[in-house]
């Protein structure tokens, strides 16, 4: 792999997921593919059926399941389907085309190119965001407690170990990952913001005061922006009680909240805290 980056590098992502839409997953794969096109390398990203198309990029999309064309967000068993149709049309590409590395998204896409990348011994390189097992309780569909618990954590340390490099989202994702030792080379590489698009001093004074405005905030004081999934798993009702603290104790704060989806019901949990005045809710905010 050290010899292909010699020159450019024609990578397939596997991005297991509905690239592309308005949230974080799909940010980091969409900027590390813009990055890497910079660099001088060809991306194909391929994905789930559903998602919208970017300018400039090769999205190759997996058909959908024949009884369902979507799937709710996080684990869900039509997703594990949605995986299945993903790892076929994969291995329809490498069939046809040839690719000098795998990036695989999220421990699926990691799997899936390893297992489907050996016949042409295609380095695979994980970005990791988070762990398997983790996510899967927080979105309750594995019961930590529960006899399937234990197979689905040795699944994630076998992909772990599986891949060539594995860059984290975050400092503590490495961390996470140290047991590992020389096994795998472990690089952590943190979510951050693109600062060619947002940078500061783009809104004048007056501008930002009839935005403020039009959201029904304050002219001054602090506000707390949260843009995401608006998920239990995320910390919504977390970030809404904490909302409920400050209230109390008389400290002006107000709370932006933009994302989806659930709007209405954590509108609802708002006001039944008492603090439907202070969080304002944006809905989804395009990219």
């Amino acid at each position: 792999m050290t010899e292909s980056m010699d020159r450019p590098l024609r990578i397939l992502m596997i991005a297991p997921t509905s690239f592309f839409l308005d949230y974080g997953c799909h940010v980091r794969i969409l900027e590390e593919a813009r990055v890497l096109q910079r660099l001088g390398h060809r991306v194909t990203i391929v994905t789930y059926y559903l998602g919208r198309d970017i300018p400039g990029l090769e999205i190759l999309r997996c058909r959908p399941t024949p009884w369902r064309a979507d799937y709710e967000v996080g684990s869900s068993l039509h997703k594990l389907a949605f995986d299945v149709f993903l790892a076929w049309r994969v291995w329809e590409i490498l069939l046809h085309r040839r690719f000098d590395l795998i990036h695989g998204h999220l421990y699926e896409g990691a799997l899936i190119g390893k297992v489907l990348g050996r016949p042409w011994r295609l380095p695979v390189v994980f970005d990791r965001q988070g762990s398997l097992t983790g996510e899967m309780v927080d979105h309750r569909f594995l019961n930590p407690n529960g006899p399937w618990y234990r197979w689905v954590r040795l699944l994630e340390e076998r992909i772990n170990e599986m891949a060539d490099v594995i860059v984290t989202s975050t400092q503590q994702g490495a961390v996470q990952l140290g047991h590992l030792g020389d096994r795998v080379r472990i690089r952590p590489l943190p979510d951050c913001v693109n600062a060619d698009f947002f940078r500061p001093g783009v809104l004048s004074r007056e501008d930002i005061a009839a935005r403020r405005a039009a959201l029904g905030l304050p002219p001054e004081g602090p506000v707390v922006v949260y843009l995401g999934l608006l998920a239990d798993w995320q910390g919504i009702p977390q970030l809404l009680q904490a909302a409920r603290v400050l209230k109390e104790r008389s400290i002006s704060v107000y709370f932006l909240v933009g994302g989806f989806p659930g709007e209405e019901h954590y509108r609802n949990m708002a006001c039944d805290l008492g603090v439907g005045d202070r969080v304002i809710f944006t809905g989804k905010v395009p990219y």
